[in-house]
């Protein structure tokens, strides 16, 4: 079972991306509320547009990774 779970959410597989995206967005979720409550929006916004960078560099890591693995096979390497 614990094998299972690491070849499903160990580093470098997709299950770790969506589990370090759902934690971003929590993350950037509360430091914006935070912020805004305190009256910070331009903070507010720095987090926001940080958090989704973060992600958005999360999800072509992964998909530069599996292309290169698809074009491996394809190509006859593995």
């Amino acid at each position: 079972m614990a094998e299972a779970a690491l070849r499903a959410f160990g580093p470098s597989s997709p299950g770790f991306v969506i589990l370090l995206i759902v934690m971003l967005g929590v993350g950037s979720w509360l430091g914006e509320m935070i912020m805004s409550a305190i009256g910070k929006g331009q903070f507010s916004a720095m987090i926001r547009v940080g958090g989704y960078a973060a992600a958005i560099l999360a999800v072509v890591g992964v998909v530069w990774a599996l292309l290169s693995k698809f074009f491996a096979l394809a190509a006859g390497k593995l």
